[in-house]
């Protein structure tokens, strides 16, 4: 059902993308909303339970990248037939799908990138956290012998 879709020939026109309005065979033009992607926000974690945190988070970018895969094959659907409702369907799905700025392959990358961040951040401050035990101790240690 789905099959690779070959670059576009030289002078041709750009692929359609997730936030071009969608142009029908018919001549019809349907305005798109592209939704902006959430940004920032803080939290904290628990120093116990941060293991388990990077644990999950981990897990949850490992199933976004599954996702992506998903998207960059149904952004390649093949109508299957002729008709102008197969072929309007199939290059709608593929821009929705896999057409670049509002597109669900954008936006599940920019959670894998936003998942990595979070990660990164976490096990950062856990060796920061760990080098101010350890320099702690180390300083106890020298004081009380």
């Amino acid at each position: 059902m789905s099959a690779p879709v070959p670059p576009p020939a030289p002078g041709s026109p750009p692929p359609v993308q997730a936030s071009d309005p969608a142009r029908l065979t018919d001549g019809q033009v349907l305005p798109r909303q592209v939704v902006a992607m959430p940004t920032g926000g803080s939290f904290t974690v628990d120093l116990e339970r941060a293991p388990q945190t990077l644990r999950d988070l981990t897990a949850a970018r490992d199933e976004l990248r599954d996702l992506v895969t998903e998207a960059q094959r149904l952004g390649k659907v093949d109508p299957s037939s002729a008709d102008d409702v197969s072929r309007d369907a199939a290059t709608l799905l593929g821009a929705v799908a896999d057409g670049g700025d509002g597109s669900l392959v954008n936006a599940l990358n920019a959670g894998v990138q936003r998942l990595d961040s979070l990660i990164n951040a976490i096990k950062s401050e856990l060796r920061s956290y760990s080098r101010t035990e350890e320099q702690g101790h180390r300083g106890f240690d020298a004081t009380s012998a």
